[in-house]
């Protein structure tokens, strides 16, 4: 059972009830990352500006004038989030070059609210990459098992939260980014619906891929922050049909269409916890293939490359050699995407849409292992499962990209794994616009599986 204290939720119910203040929520973030400095889960800690953030929002409580509930909540940022407070690089060389002094739209919100802004979190160099392993600060280390990676890219705020550093931290999300480090590290990941999340302030990897999410040790968690996100934001004009976060009216046993077959192959390990917590959750459960999943995974991954180039050409042009040789690499492949290559993926892309949500039958949410391997051992090139042998990079993304190219809400819940004892995760995946609707169906099945109250 999780420590109450370690979640946001737990804090929330700490500082209301007297028994913490968000002085000792900081310092006691503060004392647990020094003790925890060696896996490496941040670039940017400040105890200075960090101390005082909680010192403000400790006499804002004491006064009776609390911003919100979370007013004085330690949350991690991932570094790719702009901040005022404390630099922001991609955890790159080929550094940013974006203002200083600013806050992304999300981190706005939150210190609106009186969130104490923990510093930065480590993460894959530029977003472009899904171990965590590749970063101009080094690599972070997983807190379940210190000889393996995180996942990525937001693999510095999955471990800070796993590792009850902090209860929340923010990631984002271009193929898997928030979900594939939560799943490996055994927390919860949330990636809202294209369009529903302001990006502003978040550097990009790939525009129209791209999504802000949180990452917390409980669905509630997820659930307090996620109006944070949710809504329209006039510098974002992805978001311009948005709505703010609603009561969800879901309230019927939902129908979950488990996804199976070539190319979505998976471990022993991962399918036999996966079945397990399925039989455990009861819900009704059909299952499906995806035909044709090579030509969509490589319309994902043309769009990817594609957009990323052009996003770093200057750059490119003027600061190649701060790039990591991999990413460097990557830049370099999408130059050779022609335009008419682009316009086809996104063709494609139109009618994997189509075919997910016209005629793949009724589902409520969509179902699949996070992760086909449990976390991979750090300096582990190649991933063998389903008599499939496949890089490791590829092996983090194998299922996630799906919810990025149709712009899907997704949500990882942790389940239990009774082979190796290291985290499995499983994936939902909604209906466009019903992010809402997602978290309801995760919560029902979290009590089930994992025996989490639902509020």
């Amino acid at each position: 059972m999780t420590n109450p204290v370690e979640s946001l939720s737990g804090q929330v119910a700490a500082l209301a009830g007297g028994s913490a203040t968000p002085s000792s929520l900081a310092e006691h973030a503060l004392e647990r990352a020094a003790e925890l400095g060696d896996l490496n889960a941040f670039v940017a800690l400040d105890p200075g500006t960090i101390l005082a953030q909680a010192k403000a929002a400790t006499a804002r409580r004491k006064a009776g004038r609390a911003l919100s509930a979370i007013d004085g909540i330690p949350i991690a940022v991932k570094d790719n989030y702009l901040t005022r407070d404390f630099p922001t690089t991609a955890c790159s060389r080929a550094l940013p070059g974006e203002s200083d002094g600013v806050d992304a739209t999300v981190v706005a919100k939150l210190r609106a609210a009186g969130a104490v802004i923990f510093g930065k979190t480590n993460m894959h160099e530029w977003a472009y990459g899904a171990t965590n392993g590749t970063s101009s600060f080094g690599p972070t280390l997983n807190p379940h098992d210190k000889g393996r990676i995180t996942g990525g890219s937001s693999g510095g705020s999955a471990a800070a939260v796993a590792a009850g550093i902090v209860g929340a931290a923010l990631g984002s999300d271009t193929g898997g980014s928030v979900r594939i480090p939560s799943a490996a590290c055994g927390i919860y990941g949330f990636k809202p619906g294209y369009g529903r999340a302001s990006r502003h302030g978040v550097l990009a990897l790939s525009w129209s891929l791209d999504a802000p999410g949180p990452l917390a040790r409980e669905l509630d968690d997820i659930e307090r922050l996620l109006p944070y996100f949710l809504g329209p934001d006039s510098a974002d004009p992805s978001t311009f049909g948005s709505v703010p976060m609603q009561p969800t009216g879901f309230r019927a046993e939902p129908l979950l269409l488990a996804l199976t077959g070539k190319g979505l192959e998976r471990s022993d390990e991962v399918e036999a916890a996966l079945a397990a917590a399925l039989r455990a959750g009861g819900m009704p459960v059909a299952e499906a293939e995806l035909p044709a999943i090579d030509s969509y995974f490589a319309a994902w991954e043309a769009i990817l490359h594609c957009e990323a180039t052009a996003y770093h050409r200057e750059r490119l042009a003027t600061s190649a050699a701060g790039f990591s040789p991999v990413t460097l690499a990557h830049l370099k492949a999408g130059t050779q995407i022609t335009a008419d290559e682009y316009l086809r993926a996104q063709a494609i892309r139109t009618s994997f849409v189509e075919m997910l949500l016209k005629r793949m039958g009724k589902w409520d949410a969509l179902v699949l292992p996070t992760l086909p391997v449990v976390a991979p051992l750090v300096g582990e090139d190649w991933q063998e499962f389903g008599g499939r042998k496949v890089t490791t990079q590829d092996s983090m993304t194998w299922f996630c990209w799906i919810g990025n190219l149709a712009g899907l809400p997704c949500v990882t819940i942790p389940v239990p794994n009774s082979g190796s004892g290291l985290p499995v995760g499983m994936m939902l995946m909604g209906r466009p616009g019903k992010d809402e609707d997602l978290l309801a169906i995760a919560k029902m099945l979290d009590s089930r599986i994992n025996g989490k109250a639902t509020s």
